[in-house]
């Protein structure tokens, strides 16, 4: 397909502002004041105040991305805020990197801590939710013996690092299989953890959501029931944060990592690590740390953020990112994710040979779904879809062999139209399968 031809598909839903980059964060501020007066289930069916989202993104329209769940792009103030710090660290670099610009991360810090719902020396910096896990579960005091339980559904990366633990340190790690994909409820979820805790269980990873279902967890329920056996909670929460509603008391664990560049479509390299305030001292950084007061600086989150030079140009506007995403409102973008997904999954799941892996339930799912067609290869789909100008994920995982099917991962710049276009060649290919070709 060409381009021309594409854009005229889907060009019902796409501006001449959407196409040049004309809108302002004051406009979606502005968008978002005149519907205060809507639920967030009504805001979220408002294309008024979606277009001046939309309009605040500089994106190629000449590509439909759904393949947010990979990374974000970021609108318009979030970009320029990061040329505008690259060009100040270019006087005198190591002036303004460490004397001006340096100190100014407090302020993007206490943002993430207001929007998390947690004290600022209980938040650092990071690069993204790799980094941020790493660290924890790479630097957590633990003895040989000791096990760490997760699920075969955890993010890959995250089996990387268990696994070097192992055998680096001689832990173990017990690894849930036949997770339910959807589950019955979410006491399910509840209780497959509980019966898979053995009395040398220290520490437990949750990924809320599942990075290839999009499946939620109850990780309140599954924090009380682990703290009742003194056992510790990390969360994985790079596919929820800023995407869905929540404070970190609505989830009491005691460790949290996430990316930035994904649902606050922060700079790409930007990430969040959250450890209790109580418990910072019980890990070890990931880089060690250079500094004359050892002791007082163990309990310092910012241990954490201290890995060499870098520029902090994308970490400061983590700021701008955060101003877009209160402009909007989080429940608000929640429940917009929930409706565009809703819309299309809505229409191809009447389709007689297409497969859910994804729950519609509210609190099981938010704006990440993942359909198989019977009998297709989903890579090649993916591949297919590519050549319609449309970018989604085909999702294998070798450690969960049930799991094969393809993501799709709208965000809040997604139009309707759009979404009407990746439809109709579903539809197609259900009802007539790829090219021999493909």
């Amino acid at each position: 397909m060409k381009r021309r031809d594409f854009l005229e598909a889907i060009g019902g839903g796409v501006t001449a502002a959407a196409l040049i980059g004309s809108g302002t964060l004051e406009n979606v501020q502005a968008a978002a004041k005149r519907t205060a007066h809507l639920s967030p289930q009504e805001a979220a069916m408002d294309e008024s105040l979606w277009s001046e989202v939309q309009n605040a993104f500089s994106i190629n329209r000449s590509i439909l991305n759904l393949d947010n769940g990979n990374v974000c792009p970021s609108p318009r103030n979030v970009t320029e805020a990061m040329m505008r710090y690259t060009w100040e660290l270019q006087d005198a670099p190591g002036l303004m990197l460490w004397d001006n610009l340096e100190p100014l991360l407090l302020t993007a810090r206490t943002g993430l801590a207001k929007l998390f719902g947690c004290d600022v020396e209980e938040i650092a910096l990071v690069r993204n939710a790799t980094e941020a896990l790493d660290a924890i579960l790479l630097g957590i005091a633990l003895r040989p013996g000791d096990d760490i339980l997760m699920t075969t559904h955890d993010y890959g990366a995250m089996h990387t690092a268990v696994d070097q633990r192992v055998r680096r340190d001689g832990i173990t790690v017990k690894k849930i299989t036949n997770v339910p994909m959807p589950p019955k409820s979410m006491s399910e979820l509840v209780d497959m953890y509980e019966r898979s805790i053995t009395p040398k269980t220290r520490l437990i990873l949750v990924t809320n959501p599942v990075n290839y279902t999009g499946q939620l967890f109850p990780v309140k329920q599954i924090c009380e029931m682990a703290h009742r056996k003194g056992i510790e909670v990390v969360v994985d929460g790079a596919q929820s944060f800023a995407m869905v509603d929540y404070k970190q008391a609505d989830l009491g664990c005691d460790y949290f990592g996430t990316s930035l560049h994904k649902w606050l479509c922060a700079p790409i390299g930007t990430g969040m690590i959250y450890i209790r305030k109580d418990k910072i001292d019980k890990v070890y950084p990931l880089f060690p740390v250079f500094d004359f007061r050892q002791e007082a600086f163990k309990t310092n989150i910012t241990k954490f953020q201290d890995f060499g030079t870098y520029s902090v140009a994308m970490a400061l506007a983590v700021s701008e990112a955060l101003a877009f995403h209160n402009g909007i409102g989080s429940k608000r973008k929640e429940e917009r994710l929930r409706y565009l997904t809703r819309y299309w999954a809505g229409r191809i799941e009447k389709l007689p040979n297409v497969r859910f892996l994804t729950s519609f339930a509210p609190e099981m799912s938010c704006g990440i779904a993942t359909f198989e067609i019977v009998g297709i290869d989903s890579g090649a789909l993916s591949r297919y879809m590519r050549s319609h100008m449309t970018a989604v994920q085909s999702m294998s995982n070798p450690r969960a062999p049930e799991i094969k099917g393809i993501r799709v991962t709208p965000n809040v710049y997604t139009t309707l139209d759009e979404l009407d276009y990746f439809c109709g060649v579903i539809e197609k290919v259900a009802k007539q399968g790829l090219p021999k070709s493909t």
